[in-house]
């Protein structure tokens, strides 16, 4: 990551404070005589030529294209035999490949021009504009969930039949859309929600790890986000926050180009600006992209583990995600001969839940008897006026009540206008986003899945808050400022 840094002709500070926030594990830089590399800092240039000219990225669409193919081609898993299903999870992975190459290219073609944009808005004197220059985007694939839950909360909110049944709470409403002889709203939202999973049933909450649920394995996830959106007022509806947001940026780049009289600035200025608005996006569309690949193979693993299940072999579907993609075909020929491999490996994968995994790795993997336990001492809650710091990522101040949640399917507490007090954020968290009135985040550096989504939908963000679960009391009333990148601690619980 530096190293791409250095030789484009930037600082090891601008890029750690891109990529890692301000977290307090980055480590020191240690120069080496490598990392001057003439040969790379050409062909670097070569391509920030072209991240600073390029127009589109068409091949993030094309990936997308391959990977909805992929979902829409799915055949049905349960008619395939053992080993079709193998062959159609290891059929997948050159999409998965492929799609992560074009991610990593997306994603430090995204910080380029936000970096420019930074050192000009300074240069005028409107070093805050950064952020509102970034928001509104649109075209943000990991957003468009949410577009598709706030539809469905929608349609509760304006039903009484549903909403009784929503009031009934999560399992109820569950089983009411698996039954085949539903009538009236419940089937139109049976129907409803089936198009949608079929759209996003990908997302999770750990949605790289097949092992985890998501939200077509366990579509109470989905429909507990569902119950937290419908108590939202129609004022925040995701497009007419959009439309806000992007007249207020309308407004500001004109300001800018105002105050840019040097021509070869304004050029400046409006390369970085679409680049920005063309490689943002990508980037959230090819983490999308990837996603979906991942489920392909999560879903035809899964029915293994199904099968595993009904034999009495597996305690649990995911289970069998303990082998290793090469022992995939010995265990089809002799399944019992792996019963101990698989609960060895078990009761191994469950004690690592008990130990923190160092955020950052510099040289090599501390060994797990250095790692922190989970169970250990923690941080103390920050006292009345404390103000914590993190990194900006979307302008705004916002005064709520602070709730603390641990994962997207625990928020059943979060209230619209509360601020969101989170470890980290991926997709499966962004319907929240849509209740909060703030966002405060314990890691990300400034294009940080909560960064763009937070742009996207005008709230105000601040990241690389070490510690903030820890620290921001639940139930405290708290004051977030997204531009200082401050959070302060107005009042206890």
């Amino acid at each position: 990551m530096r190293l791409w840094g250095l030789r484009a002709g930037g600082t090891v500070e601008a890029i750690d404070r891109a990529q890692l926030g301000a977290h307090p594990d980055t480590p020191p830089y240690h120069p080496h005589p490598d990392d001057e590399c003439p040969e790379c800092t050409e062909r670097i240039g070569q391509t920030m030529a072209w991240i600073m000219s390029a127009e589109d990225y068409p091949e993030a669409r094309e990936d997308r294209d391959l990977a909805d193919a992929a979902r829409r081609e799915r055949p049905d898993l349960t008619a395939l035999s053992d080993q079709e299903l193998v062959e159609r999870a290891r059929s997948i992975i050159p999409l998965v490949d492929r799609f992560f190459h074009r991610h990593i290219l997306s994603s430090a073609a995204a910080a380029v021009g936000p970096g420019i944009l930074e050192e000009i808005c300074a240069q005028v004197g409107r070093g805050e504009a950064l952020l509102e220059l970034l928001s509104g985007l649109g075209e943000v694939d990991s957003a468009l969930p949410s577009w598709g839950l706030w539809d469905l909360s929608r349609r509760v909110r304006a039903s009484a039949e549903l909403t009784q049944l929503f009031d009934a709470g999560v399992p109820a409403v569950a089983a009411a859309i698996r039954d085949d002889g539903a009538t009236g709203a419940v089937a139109e939202l049976r129907t409803a929600f089936a198009e949608f999973l079929r759209a996003y049933g990908s997302r999770g909450p750990n949605e790289f790890d097949i092992r985890e649920p998501t939200w077509e394995t366990r579509p109470e996830l989905a429909l507990a986000l569902v119950d937290t959106v419908r108590r939202s007022g129609d004022e925040d509806a995701p497009a007419l926050r959009r439309e806000r947001l992007q007249q207020r940026r309308a407004a500001l780049v004109e300001e800018l180009r105002e105050r840019l009289t040097d021509s070869a600035e304004l050029k400046r200025f409006e390369d970085a600006l679409r680049s920005a608005k063309v490689f943002l996006p990508a980037r959230e569309r090819t983490k999308s992209n990837i996603i979906k690949a991942i489920h392909e193979v999560r879903v035809a693993v899964l029915e293994l583990g199904r099968r595993g299940v009904e034999a009495g072999r597996l305690a649990d579907p995911a289970d069998v995600t303990m082998l290793m993609s090469g022992e995939l075909d010995e265990y089809i020929a002799d399944p019992d001969r792996f019963t101990d491999v698989i609960r060895g490996r078990l009761a191994d994968y469950r004690e690592l839940w008990d130990l923190e995994p160092p955020f950052i790795i510099a040289d090599k993997i501390p060994p797990l008897g250095e790692w922190a336990r989970r169970d250990g001492s923690r941080r103390e809650p920050a006292a009345v006026g404390a103000v914590l710091e993190g990194v900006g990522g979307c302008a705004g101040t916002h005064q709520g009540t602070a709730r603390v949640v641990l994962s997207p399917d625990g928020a059943d507490a979060l209230q619209p206008g509360d601020v969101l007090v989170a470890p980290h954020t991926d997709p499966a968290w962004t319907p929240l986003f849509l209740t909060a009135g703030a966002v405060v985040v314990g890691v990300g550096g400034r294009n940080s899945h909560a960064v763009i989504i937070s742009r996207e939908l005008g709230i105000p963000c601040v990241v690389s808050v070490t510690g903030a679960t820890e620290l921001v009391p639940d139930g405290a009333t708290v004051t977030v400022d997204g531009a200082a990148g401050a959070v302060v601690i107005e009042a206890a619980a």
